[in-house]
């Protein structure tokens, strides 16, 4: 989620107030309505104005509604209030060492500790979706038919500028010369001693780096390799995958949190496009990426 903006910049156009202990109808989801009273208990104060902060608010505050209801569906999962629990401690503690109200600890305007609260949930969410999402066969099988993102090799390179210069690196090595000190001396890789790489998931590196660390031979000179940064002279010392079995009990352990992202991302802007919103007018107008204002209708898309 993204983070809320302070509340400084009042609507002219937009005098009516939201009560912070009202119990009118701001938004419904599916079934389920949102009240003035669960959007003011994010904040201290007893009135809000309309205005971008507050629709920035609200727009969260449904979304966080439609993703619960999305891994409801999807997963036949409900938030772990226990691990809520734990994160909203952790927050609160490190606002308390920090010595800083929820407002400067949020950066947010007036916020409460309520809205801290409303992070630890939306934390849980993200973590519950990706739980599930890497279950799926379908996940799975992506990153399986992609073995550089679960392959580990452990590698040693000596990068130089031309290939004429990787040749001469090759010859020396073929001569009997030590690696280490070949790299010392030649290589442009200046922080990696001796040129060791030590040990990584294949797909770190730069596609043409990774597709050589899975096609040489294990321990076995390989090179040049050219990629942006010049050329390889590369020995893999190991290489090392997981079974088939091992990646679906475990996908987690084998994926990048860029991965992880992707997978949260995509399910969290497909929810969100289909869901089913609907939101009082005086706050303006639900999209999936955003409120608009009440004079940006004709911007609002339809709902499916």
């Amino acid at each position: 989620m993204r983070k809320l903006s302070a509340l400084t910049v009042v609507l002219v156009l937009v005098t009516v107030a939201c009560s912070s202990g009202g119990s009118h109808v701001v938004a419904s989801v599916g079934e389920v309505d949102i009240t003035e009273a669960d959007i003011g208990e994010l904040f201290e104060s007893d009135t809000l104005p309309i205005d971008e902060s507050l629709r920035e608010t609200i727009f969260a505050v449904l979304a966080r509604e439609v993703l619960l209801q999305g891994f409801r569906a999807d997963f036949g999962l409900d938030l772990d209030q226990a691990e809520v629990e734990v994160r909203y401690t952790d927050l609160i503690a490190q606002m308390e060492q920090a010595g800083v109200t929820p407002e400067e600890f949020l950066g947010v305007s007036d916020a409460s500790t309520e809205m801290i609260r409303f992070d630890a949930e939306i934390g849980v969410i993200r973590q519950q979706v990706i739980d599930g999402l890497v279950q799926l066969p379908e996940s799975t099988s992506a990153f399986l038919g992609e073995p550089e993102a679960f392959t580990k090799v452990c590698v040693r390179h000596i990068l130089v500028e031309t290939a004429e210069e990787a040749d001469d690196v090759l010859v020396r090595l073929d001569d009997g010369d030590d690696f280490a000190e070949v790299a010392t001396e030649v290589s442009l890789d200046t922080g990696t001693p001796g040129g060791d790489l030590a040990c990584s998931l294949a797909n770190r590196y730069v596609p043409e780096f990774a597709q050589a660390t899975m096609e040489a031979d294990v321990g076995a000179l390989f090179g040049p390799v050219e990629t942006d940064f010049g050329f390889h002279v590369l020995v893999v010392d190991e290489r090392t995958a997981p079974t088939e079995e091992e990646v679906r009990a475990d996908p987690q352990a084998y994926l990048t949190d860029l991965e992880l992202n992707g997978l949260w991302s995509d399910w969290f802007n497909e929810t969100l496009r289909v869901a089913s919103v609907t939101l009082d007018e005086k706050y303006g107008f639900w999209t999936p990426v955003g409120v608009l204002r009440p004079d940006q209708s004709h911007l609002a898309p339809e709902q499916e």
